[in-house]
């Protein structure tokens, strides 16, 4: 990896744009390296306190004006780029291009705009359980470059990606886990095409004798790929249901195909059924991912808060068959609602609670919406904590009170992961 990255360095002037996590594991490794002329971190704030003597800095909001000024550009994701990046002269590349370059035939990674991050902690989850030698990192928040030095000539790299780590990518892995598109982060990209055509680099640079697992909706709207493709079904599993599996925790049909999605890309790991069938009932689902937070005076309460498509909260209305209160709203990012609205109103749901500024636009497209008697009741509130009490104080027993936003936290919370810890301490007290 050394040596491929000081290929990228040599005698060059380095530019680490963004300085986070990744940032700063870029900027550890290219002064490991060295041979570089010069190395200068750029980012909106202030970060000079945070770096050694000897780098320089750029920061405030001309931060990225000077990109052409460099040879070689890694950028973080997440940094939106000022100009098309046709229009600059320097190379700008990432950890996941070079860590893709350098591994590529050894790593299974995994995109969607909803379950990767299930699936790709199931996919390692397996492989640990099966004793193979495996690495995971990528958009969990362990950054490629972390793990570079542990991988071994048999190491299986299980890899999260994001859109934003694969924008600007053109190099694809070997065995690409690409679970669905919708519509996302259109406060990133502006249309649903360019987000799309973001994932997309997770298989449009494949080769021939390479791996695409997906499903048929998918290649039908963004186009086929050059390597082997497999469309995935539940109907491949060695079960049919989670309710045939002892103590598992895993629920929802949506699981179940994430789970589908692993069973196929580790088909050539020689993995046995029961093996698999273990790793099932032992996996324990990541936080915020219709987490059971307790039964609380009778009620359920669930937390979801990781979804921000109505695709993901519909599928999780469906995975609670108590469900009988939902909790939708968050940052308004324009996302169309129309289905989800539809999806409500002949739901099970008896209260459908909506908060912040999408759930003051979900509330008002419900109000304007045909409904019959059966329709679930839409109430307007400021907050999540006035959204939590008026759950508590309509939820009967056996009801079960679900938190699946669709849409996004910020600009109320820090990132989702704050949002659900927040319902969880409200229902709680």
């Amino acid at each position: 990896m050394n040596d491929l990255i000081f290929s990228y360095i040599k005698n060059k002037k380095v530019l680490i744009l963004g300085f986070g996590r990744e940032g700063k594991s870029s900027l550890n490794r290219i002064l490991k390296v060295g041979g570089f002329k010069s190395v200068t971190v750029a980012d909106k704030n202030d970060v000079s306190k945070d770096v050694p003597t000897g780098v320089f800095t750029l920061f405030g909001d001309s931060y990225q004006d000077s990109l052409n000024d460099y040879d070689v550009v890694f950028k973080s994701p997440g940094i939106v780029l000022n100009e098309d990046i046709s229009k600059y002269t320097c190379l700008i590349t990432s950890q996941t291009e070079i860590f893709i370059e350098k591994f590529r035939d050894q790593i299974i990674a995994v995109t969607g705009t909803k379950g990767k991050s299930t699936t790709s902690s199931f996919l390692y989850h397996v492989l640990k359980t099966a004793g193979k030698d495996c690495l995971f990192a990528g958009n969990i928040g362990i950054p490629l470059f972390e793990i570079a030095d542990e991988v071994k000539e048999n190491t299986i790299i299980v890899a999260e990606l994001s859109c934003h780590q694969l924008e600007y990518t053109k190099v694809s892995p070997k065995k690409a886990v690409l679970l669905n598109i919708y519509e996302d982060h259109l406060d990133h990209y502006g249309t649903r095409e360019k987000y799309g055509l973001a994932k997309k680099n997770i298989y449009k640079y494949q080769k021939s004798e390479d791996f695409l697992y997906t499903l048929k909706e998918v290649t039908d709207e963004w186009g086929e790929s050059k390597s082997k493709t497999i469309y995935v079904s539940t109907s491949v599993l060695p079960f049919k249901s989670f309710d045939e599996i002892d103590k598992v925790k895993l629920k929802g049909s949506h699981n179940l195909l994430n789970v589908a999605f692993a069973y196929e890309a580790l088909r050539d790991c020689e993995i046995p059924d029961e093996t698999f069938i273990k790793a099932v009932s032992s996996f324990e689902p990541l936080p915020h991912r219709l987490e059971f937070v307790g039964k609380i005076s009778g009620v359920d309460y669930y937390d979801d808060s990781i979804s921000t498509t109505v695709k993901s909260t519909i599928s999780a209305v469906e995975s609670i068959h108590n469900a009988s209160i939902l909790l939708l709203g968050g940052m308004e990012r324009n996302i169309d609602y129309e289905e989800l609205i539809n999806y409500v109103a002949k739901s099970h749901l008896k209260y459908v609670i909506c908060m912040y500024e999408s759930g003051r636009r979900i509330y008002e497209m419900y109000e304007n919406t045909k409904k019959n008697d059966d329709s679930p009741k839409a109430v307007l509130v400021s907050n999540l904590e006035e959204a939590v009490d008026f759950a508590k104080e309509n939820a009967k027993a056996n009801d079960a009170v679900l938190l699946s936003p669709a849409a996004a936290s910020y600009g109320y919370f820090k990132n989702f992961e704050e949002r659900g810890d927040v319902f969880k301490t409200l229902v709680k007290n």
